[in-house]
């Protein structure tokens, strides 16, 4: 079997849409001010936001302040997961190099979101992007984590770091559960 190419780039783009368009559109109706907030998938701006400055969401907050999102939906291996993939290399081919979007984002925040039982639960992290960046990058502390490389074509390179560290370092990070678990008697 060859390597995955660009048709598998497109499934994976095609399903994360589909994820977020049933999973995270309601959270941005709430999110947004007065449900104002646009994907980025068709258009030359929309190329733009998402290639050179990595914002796959656009919503409006109050006093229209404009919020950028990354977003980074994953799928579901059968249990929780304890780290985020923060991407350092998009591309480690040889000629071919290129820095990852923890060096090139512009994003105001990220949204990490981990599928739970199956495709029907996400927990989203709401991370201050500058922020995670800022601590990432501070004294190199980045080289204490763990390296991983995709198999893909282009061998991306990402760190994975445990998300009670992330937690810890940037205080203002939320966590969401997607739709919100009803407990008996209503509790959320």
């Amino acid at each position: 079997m060859g390597q995955p190419g660009m048709s598998d780039f497109i499934t994976d783009d095609e399903w994360q849409k589909s994820i977020r368009d049933r999973l995270l559109k309601p959270f941005y109706e709430t999110y947004s001010f007065e449900h104002r907030f646009v994907f980025a998938d068709k258009g030359k701006l929309a190329t733009t936001l998402q290639r050179e400055i990595a914002v796959d969401t656009v919503a409006q907050k109050k006093e229209n302040e404009l919020v950028g999102v990354e977003e980074k939906i994953v799928r579901w291996p059968g249990y929780s997961y304890i780290n985020f993939t923060l991407e350092t290399m998009s591309c480690t081919t040889p000629g071919r190099e290129k820095q990852g979007w923890m060096y090139t984002a512009q994003c105001d925040y990220l949204f990490y979101c981990f599928l739970q039982d199956g495709d029907n639960r996400v927990i989203l992290y709401s991370i201050p992007f500058e922020k995670l960046k800022a601590w990432f990058f501070e004294n190199n502390h980045y080289s204490q984590y763990k390296i991983t490389v995709t198999k893909q074509i282009n061998h991306t390179e990402c760190r994975k770091v445990p998300i009670r560290d992330v937690m810890t370092a940037i205080p203002e990070t939320k966590r969401f559960v997607i739709p919100p678990v009803v407990e008996e008697g209503g509790k959320t």
